[in-house]
C-alpha cells in the first residue's frame, strides 16, 4: 500500500495518509518491515519536500502532541466520553457501544467497526450539519490544532460540564470529517494506546534510511536526539538542513538532555564490571534533577525531562549563589531534611513539594537539601564527553557547599570489602545504597543511555530481595471488609522494550495506607478502561482496567518462577507498594531483562 500517492504533489499531508502509515506498521509484528515501511514513507516526504507537518507528524507517531520538553496539557479524555461521542455519531445507543468494546478490547478498533457499517447513516444529532463533508479531507495540521483545543478545554465544579461539552464538541466535529479507519487512530492517539510497534529507536532507524539513504547513519541522529529530546525538532533539521546540520546539534541551556541511567548486578560482580578503582557515590532517596544555570535564570528539570522548578525556589536561590560560574548545566539529587536531627527523610516526604499551591509554606515543613554530582556543561565548554574524575573535579572546584547544597559522598573503591563498608555506611546514613561509577578514560556521560559504567547497589545478600522493583499499574480488584467499594488490589507491569508493551508481574495488595487507597481510586479513575489495553499483556482478570499512566516502586521477598504471568514467566512473592513514582515515566519502568536478571543473581 503507498502512503502517499506517487501522482499527487502534496503539501500539507492529510492525517489519512498517517493512519494508513500506521495500518501498515500494524500489519506487522518484524522489526524490519516496520523499518522499511517508515523509509519509504520518510523518503516520499523527502522527495515530495512535504516538511511543514513532519515534526507533527513525529510526535502523532510517537503517540504525544509534543514532546516531554515543550510540556503540552494533557487532552483529559475519558473512555466514556469518547463513547458518547460514537454513540452520538453513529446513532447506536451507548450501551451498545460498550458492549462491543468489551468483545474487541479496543476502542479505536470498536469505532471503526461502528462506523464503517453506519458510515451511510446520517445521526440523528448531526441532522441539518454538512454530512456531506468530503472524508479523508482534514490536513493534520488542522488535526493537530483541534488536538490543543481539546487539551486547553478545562474546567473544574460548575464549569466541568462546560469543559465535558466542550471536548465532546471538538470530537464529535473532528469524527465527522475522518473516515473510519482515521477514526481508529485518532481515538487511539488520545487514549494513549496507539500500539504499531513503532518505537522510538525503530522511528529512527527510519529516518536515517529515508533521508539519507544509510542505516548507520542512526548513531548521528540518536546522539542529537539525547542531547535535544525533541524528535520533530530533529527531524526538522535533517529534512530541511540535512545530517551535517544534525551532527551540529549542542547541549545547550534550556533544554534538558536525557539523563543517563544505571544498571543493576549482584555487588560481587561490580569490580568485574568496572574494573579497578572506581567511585562509589551515595545513592539518594530523593528526586533527581538537572539544572541549567543561565546567569541568574535557573530552571530544574525532572528525570522525566518535565521542569518541576517552580516546586523548588530554595534550590534556585541556592544554585544562583552557591554554584560559580555564569552558566552552567549539573546534575543532583534533592532531598527531604530534617535540620534539627541532621538526617535524611524518604521520599514521601518531598513527594509533598510537588504540590502547586502553597509553595513557601511547604517550603517552610518541608526543607531540602541539594547534593550534587554531576557537570554537563560550564559557560561554552561541553564537559558531558569529558571522563568522570574531570567532571568531578571541575564540578568541585564550582560548588560553594553549605547545609542545603553539598557534593554527593564519594569514594574510590579498590576491593569488594571496600565496596561492602561503604555500602554499609551508606545506608547507616539514610541512602537507599550506593551508584558504583567507571573512572577509566570510557567514562563519559552517556545521555539516554543505561549501561555498565554506572551501576546501583541497594542490597548485598540473597533471601529477601533487596533492590526495588520500578512497575505501571495496570488493573485492580475491589478490596474486601473495611475496603470494599474501592480498590484494594493492583496489577503492577514491566516493560518489555523490544515489543513496547508492558507485561503483568504481580498484584499488589500490601503497604496501603487509608489515604494512599483514597488518592489513588480518584486519580486511577482518569486512566480506566473498559476492556483490557491493546498495549497490555495479562492472563489475570481484574475488575477493573487501566491505561498505563502511574508508575508505583515495589519491594517484595523474592522473584519466582510464574504460571500466572505466563507471558513474563515471573512474579514477585509478597509485594509491598513503597511508593509513588512521578518523576518517572512509563518506559522508565523496570524492563523484563531486568527482571531476568533478578531472578538469576538474588
Amino acid at each position: 500500500m503507498q502512503v502517499i500517492s506517487k501522482n499527487t504533489r502534496v503539501y500539507l499531508m492529510k492525517f489519512d495518509n498517517l493512519a494508513r502509515l500506521f495500518s501498515e506498521l500494524e500489519a506487522t509484528t518484524k522489526r524490519l518491515e516496520m523499518i522499511d515501511i517508515l523509509s519509504k514513507f520518510f523518503h516520499q516526504i523527502k522527495e515530495e519536500k512535504t516538511f511543514e507537518d513532519l515534526d507533527k507528524i513525529l510526535y502523532l507517531l510517537q503517540g504525544h502532541l509534543v514532546s516531554n520538553i515543550k510540556q503540552f496539557p494533557k487532552m483529559g479524555i475519558a473512555e466514556k466520553m469518547i463513547i458518547e461521542a460514537v454513540s452520538l455519531h453513529s446513532g447506536i445507543n451507548k450501551e451498545k457501544v460498550r458492549k462491543l468494546l468489551i468483545k474487541k478490547g479496543d476502542i479505536g478498533l470498536t469505532a471503526e467497526l461502528i462506523l464503517s457499517k453506519k458510515k451511510k447513516q446520517t445521526s440523528l444529532m448531526d441532522y441539518g450539519t454538512n454530512s456531506q463533508i468530503s472524508k479523508s479531507s482534514l490536513e493534520i495540521s488542522e488535526l493537530y490544532q483541534q488536538l490543543k483545543k481539546i487539551a486547553e478545554t478545562e474546567g473544574s465544579g460548575s464549569h466541568k460540564k462546560e469543559s465535558f461539552q466542550g471536548k465532546l464538541g471538538i470530537l464529535r466535529g473532528l469524527i465527522r470529517k475522518m473516515t473510519p479507519l482515521e477514526t481508529k487512530y485518532l481515538l487511539r492517539i488520545i487514549t494513549s494506546t496507539l500500539r504499531v510497534g513503532a518505537s522510538t529507536q525503530t522511528i529512527i532507524d527510519g529516518l536515517a534510511l529515508g533521508f539519507t539513504g544509510n542505516k548507520e547513519d542512526r548513531d548521528i541522529i540518536e546522539q542529537a536526539y539525547n542531547l535535544h529530546p525533541d524528535l520533530g525538532d530533529i527531524s526538522l533539521i535533517l529534512a530541511r538542513k540535512g545530517l551535517e546540520e544534525v551532527k551540529n546539534v549542542k547541549i545547550s541551556y534550556g533544554t534538558p538532555i536525557r539523563m543517563m541511567l544505571a544498571s543493576r548486578v549482584p555487588y560481587d560482580e561490580i569490580i568485574e564490571k568496572l574494573g579497578i578503582p572506581f567511585i562509589a557515590e551515595y545513592k539518594l532517596d530523593g528526586e533527581r534533577l538537572q539544572i541549567h544555570k543561565n546567569q541568574n535564570d535557573v530552571l530544574l528539570f525532572s528525570r522525566r525531562l518535565l521542569e518541576i522548578s517552580e516546586q523548588y525556589p530554595d534550590v534556585i536561590e541556592k544554585v544562583r549563589t552557591n554554584i560559580g560560574g555564569e552558566n552552567a548545566i549539573i546534575e543532583g539529587e534533592v532531598v527531604a531534611m530534617d535540620p534539627f536531627h541532621e538526617k535524611m527523610l524518604p521520599f514521601q516526604v518531598l513527594s509533598k513539594r510537588r504540590r502547586k499551591y502553597n509553595i513557601e509554606e511547604m517550603k517552610k515543613e518541608v526543607p531540602v537539601t541539594l547534593f550534587l554530582f554531576d557537570l554537563l556543561k560550564i559557560d561554552n565548554d561541553a564537559y558531558y564527553n569529558k571522563t568522570l574524575p574531570e567532571r568531578r573535579e571541575k564540578l568541585e572546584k564550582l560548588v560553594k557547599e553549605d547545609e542545603e547544597i553539598r557534593l554527593v559522598k564519594s569514594k574510590e573503591i579498590s576491593s569488594t570489602d571496600e565496596l561492602v563498608d561503604f555500602f554499609n555506611e551508606a545506608r547507616e546514613n539514610g541512602t537507599e545504597g550506593i551508584i558504583a561509577k567507571s573512572i577509566k578514560e570510557d567514562s563519559i556521560y552517556q545521555p539516554g543511555n543505561r549501561g555498565f559504567l554506572w551501576i546501583k547497589l541497594k542490597g548485598l545478600v540473597g533471601g529477601k530481595l533487596k533492590d526495588s522493583i520500578d512497575v505501571v499499574l495496570i488493573g485492580a480488584f475491589y478490596g474486601r471488609g473495611r475496603r470494599s467499594g474501592v480498590w484494594g488490589t493492583y496489577i503492577g507491569a514491566v516493560y518489555d522494550e523490544e515489543e513496547d508493551i508492558f507485561r503483568a508481574f504481580t498484584r499488589i495488595s500490601s503497604g496501603w495506607t487509608d489515604e494512599v487507597v483514597e488518592a489513588l481510586m480518584e486519580e486511577m479513575d482518569q486512566y480506566r478502561m473498559e476492556t483490557q489495553p491493546n498495549n497490555v499483556v495479562c492472563e489475570d482478570t481484574p475488575n477493573v482496567w487501566f491505561r498505563p499512566k502511574l508508575v508505583i516502586e515495589i519491594i517484595g521477598d523474592e522473584i519466582t518462577k510464574s504460571e500466572k504471568f505466563a507471558s513474563l514467566g515471573y512474579s514477585m512473592r509478597f509485594p509491598v507498594f513503597q511508593r509513588i513514582r512521578r518523576d518517572k515515566g512509563i518506559k522508565d519502568i523496570t524492563a523484563v531483562k531486568e527482571i531476568g536478571r533478578l531472578y538469576e543473581t538474588q
